[in-house]
């Protein structure tokens, strides 16, 4: 395979049940016409239904027949940068993002992650890892989908999390605005409700690996939007930590807008 993970063919021993994906759409945008078709049938055989795209026209055209539960970005490609499309879609649809992309500075990484990427993950990347990476931006879709199916009723002395405007907003009517890793670790707090949460869970539910540096980068991302929202509310987050059990949302808390976002 061209420039993922050395690979010439899919390993079938990595190869998820289909049965497990529940049959979601991934946009995969690559203009290496191989890479392409190589990660489009990798998909295909874990049970997604895959658009393959080699440019962003074709990319847009598609997004007029068919709504992806998550997109694959490149970065560089022919007649769109990856940048800009991966804000288009933060913007206007509530899928997951994962950029895949031969640039591998740390500068890209930051760019990617603030035009809205869920995930950033290089070329030289395994199948198996790209699979295993799209499943917790898969899962946010497939809780999305039934709360779109349910009636919502936001309480009058909770906190709610606006999915479509990046905002957390306290009863007072107090708004904080928020990035797209904020907005993603405060939705998974909300919906544990009041259950605490370990850090190695909300590591992978941000699409990364469950290493010690992740868990220190989550504690850093916790305690600035701590922060942020004392310094933009006047409030504080009622978010709690404690040794050895992670974090909860110890107030009542609504996600709001996630149907209006898609």
């Amino acid at each position: 395979m061209n420039g993922i993970g050395g690979q010439t063919e899919p390993d079938l021993g990595d190869v998820t049940s289909g049965r497990d994906v529940m049959t979601q759409c991934v946009f995969v945008v690559e203009d290496n016409t191989d890479l392409n078709k190589d990660l489009c049938e990798y998909l295909e055989m874990c049970g997604f239904d895959v658009v393959g795209c080699e440019t962003g026209a074709a990319f847009y055209r598609a997004l007029k027949t068919q709504q992806p539960d998550a997109v694959i970005l490149d970065i560089m490609l022919p007649d769109a940068d990856g940048y800009e499309l991966a804000k288009h879609v933060r913007k206007n649809i509530d899928c997951g993002i994962m950029m895949l992309t031969s640039l591998s500075g740390m500068d890209h990484h930051l760019t990617g992650y603030k035009s809205g990427a869920d995930v950033y993950l290089t070329k030289d990347s395994p199948l198996s890892v790209i699979e295993a990476a799209l499943q917790p931006l898969l899962r946010r879709s497939v809780r999305n989908d039934v709360e779109e199916q349910s009636e919502q009723v936001i309480p009058e002395d909770g906190w709610v999390l606006d999915m479509l405007n990046w905002t957390l907003r306290n009863p007072d009517g107090g708004e904080a605005s928020l990035t797209a890793t904020e907005r993603t670790i405060i939705k998974l707090l909300i919906e544990a409700n009041g259950a605490w949460l370990t850090r190695p869970e909300i590591v992978v539910e941000l699409g990364k690996a469950d290493t010690a540096e992740n868990c220190r980068n989550l504690d850093t991302a916790i305690r600035r939007v701590r922060q942020k929202v004392l310094k933009e509310i006047g409030k504080e987050l009622p978010v709690r930590t404690a040794y050895g059990r992670g974090y909860a949302f110890t107030s009542s808390g609504v996600v709001a807008g996630a149907a209006d976002a898609s």
